[in-house]
């Protein structure tokens, strides 16, 4: 995983210890609640892909073994033609299930990405020079764009720092992009 090991989490809760007041009230508790987001999609992550994972391969056997049953039912000359049509389209509707197990793999990717970003975040703040540092900011949001393989995802980065609304930035989305996600073959990473 791209993202901290859960005991470096909370290493930097307590950097803040000489800073001022204004400092521990935005800054110190927005780290936490930054932190108990990174924790809660981790654990997120964490229970679905055993079950996604075993689900997707119980869906791929199934398929091999009624592919099997189609190729013995259609060597066989007594198979009534409404059996063949009916294994046929099974065999397509446990397809289209794997397919959509695949789809978890680009989701857990992406959510990976926003672990990571709050990450980068968190050790921008936690310290107070680096929370002042343009630079620290720029690395910040290079470190972010860098980590996205998609280019559905740097698209979107581009649109939301140039300033454009997030329910824009969502709309032009879905609009150029899961018209297309539904044609292509996805491949698990």
């Amino acid at each position: 995983m791209v993202t901290k090991s859960s005991d470096s989490m909370f290493e930097n809760i307590h950097a803040f210890e000489g800073d001022d007041a204004i400092d521990w009230c935005h800054i110190r508790e927005s780290i936490k609640v930054l932190i108990l987001a990174m924790a809660q999609i981790e654990l997120s992550l964490t229970d679905g892909e055993h079950n996604v994972t075993n689900l997707g391969a119980l869906f791929t056997d199934m398929a091999d073994h009624l592919g099997e049953v189609n190729d013995f039912l259609a060597t066989q000359s007594d198979t009534p033609v409404l059996v063949m049509a009916h294994s046929t389209i099974l065999v397509d509707k446990v397809n289209e299930g794997v397919v959509a197990f695949q789809f978890y793999d680009r989701i857990s990717q992406r959510l990976q990405h926003v672990i990571m970003g709050l990450a980068l975040m968190e050790e921008v703040l936690s310290s107070k020079e680096r929370r002042t540092s343009e630079e620290a900011w720029k690395k910040l949001q290079e470190g972010i764009q860098e980590s996205y393989s998609l280019d559905c995802e740097r698209k979107m980065f581009d649109l939301l720092l140039k300033g454009t609304p997030v329910h824009e930035a969502l709309k032009l989305y879905k609009e150029e992009y899961q018209k297309e996600e539904t044609e292509d073959d996805i491949e698990l990473f």
